[in-house]
């Protein structure tokens, strides 16, 4: 994709008659979808238009950055889409706590101190097991501790102020906000649910939204995005059920865990759906590389590189002692390990796509969310797929609710 935010090319890709067969669907699709978004039906692509919610967020931002630790307290859509903005920044003060497994959470409370802690709570439904579940056992702490005035450290973000999460909040008096109730959670990451820990986290948030609608005007006035799905959909037929992404830069290592829910959440229904599959380079090489060029050929590999990284470090050999890096720059020597492993996929024809990026930064990260957006929606649509709800998820959480009941 020829734009200011990356490159996208292709590799053994199939034949162009095969991938044919699929682009009538992604038109009719890709038709669907641009008239939602310039009719503003999609509220989680609308978002990122609107900037009236700035305002709140700057306040909501400055009062949680005046204490030594932000602790987010969410799971899935609610947590990753911030935490993946976030990592931009490696000098923030915010953390993410997902997990309720027991010595998870007793780590994260030995590293707190709660007078000086803001606890950002995060959960659409305000039913999720896990929020709720955290936020009980802080709200514990405080009181084994004798806090009694800790109101002002909690902010809760729900979509209703009578889900159990609301009652919680009111019972503390602690300020709660609304999610929007049209939008999803996975799909969250350009409303307050990924903007405000982005902006805490010290981040540009007007160039976050300005790189996903820089994507969003090449899709009204181009195909390549729903060639690219069409592709993806060819693959699929024939046998291409993996769908791995390997980026060689660390800050997109929670990207990737965005990018693997949002893709099996949205389309993995009725029977249909490839596998998403994290992988890091370089690190993955050492640990999965072997299935990928000697394994089944079942799998399509998407690369992120960069051209500039925001440091570097030159290798110097020890006295009498040469090795091959002495001299070279660490990024001279990640580019090597990257390009070798595209390289020798390539040479077994597997397909690859590769976004080849400048400098990673707000705007293009960005624009590599809304494009996931685009091209899940856009695949769901074309399968006739529902991409905005998880039937399957609800039936999980409800068997889970009726056993926690019957077990009191």
């Amino acid at each position: 994709m020829n734009n200011i935010l990356y490159y996208q090319h292709f590799k053994n890709i199939p034949d162009a008659s095969i991938i044919d067969d699929f682009k009538p669907s992604c038109l009719e699709a890709a038709s669907q979808l641009r008239d939602q978004i310039k009719s503003s039906e999609l509220a989680a692509i609308d978002v990122v238009f609107d900037e009236s919610d700035l305002k709140l967020l700057d306040i909501f931002a400055k009062k949680a950055v005046s204490y030594q630790k932000i602790l987010v307290l969410g799971v899935g859509g609610s947590s990753l889409g911030g935490k993946t903005l976030a990592a931009l920044k490696s000098d923030h003060k915010i953390e993410f706590l997902e997990s309720i497994d027991p010595l998870t959470i007793q780590n994260c409370l030995k590293n707190i101190d709660f007078p000086n802690t803001f606890f950002l709570v995060i959960s659409k439904s305000g039913e999720t097991i896990e929020t709720i579940c955290q936020t009980l056992i802080i709200l514990q702490k405080f009181e084994e501790l004798g806090i009694k005035d800790f109101s002002q450290q909690f902010l809760f973000i729900t979509e209703s102020e009578e889900n159990s999460l609301a009652k919680i909040a009111k019972k503390i008096g602690g300020e709660i906000t609304p999610h929007s109730d049209k939008i999803g959670g996975r799909y969250s990451c350009f409303s307050i649910v990924g903007m405000l820990p982005a902006l805490i986290a010290g981040l540009d948030v007007r160039k976050i939204r300005n790189g996903a609608k820089k994507i969003l005007k090449n899709f009204l006035e181009s195909d390549e995005i729903n060639n690219s799905c069409a592709m993806q959909l060819a693959l699929y037929q024939k046998g291409y059920v993996n769908n791995v992404i390997m980026p060689y830069i660390d800050e997109l290592k929670n990207f990737t865990d965005w990018y693997r829910q949002l893709w099996a959440e949205s389309l993995g229904k009725d029977g249909f759906g490839s596998i998403p599959i994290n992988s890091m380079g370089t690190i993955d090489q050492h640990s999965q590389l072997q299935l990928y060029l000697d394994g089944p050929k079942d799998k399509f590999f998407t690369f992120i590189t960069q051209k500039n990284t925001k440091c570097d470090f030159k290798i110097k050999d020890l006295d009498e002692c040469p090795t091959l890096f002495g001299g070279k720059n660490l990024s001279q020597i990640v580019k090597v390990e990257q390009d070798t492993t595209i390289e020798i996929l390539n040479l077994k024809n597997l397909p690859i796509r590769i976004f080849e990026i400048e400098n990673l930064d707000e705007e293009v990260l960005g624009g590599l969310m809304m494009q996931m957006f685009l091209e899940t929606i856009l695949i769901a649509y074309a399968k006739k797929i529902n991409p905005f709800d998880q039937p399957a998820v609800e039936l999980r959480k409800k068997s889970a609710k009726k056993l926690l009941r019957n077990n009191d």
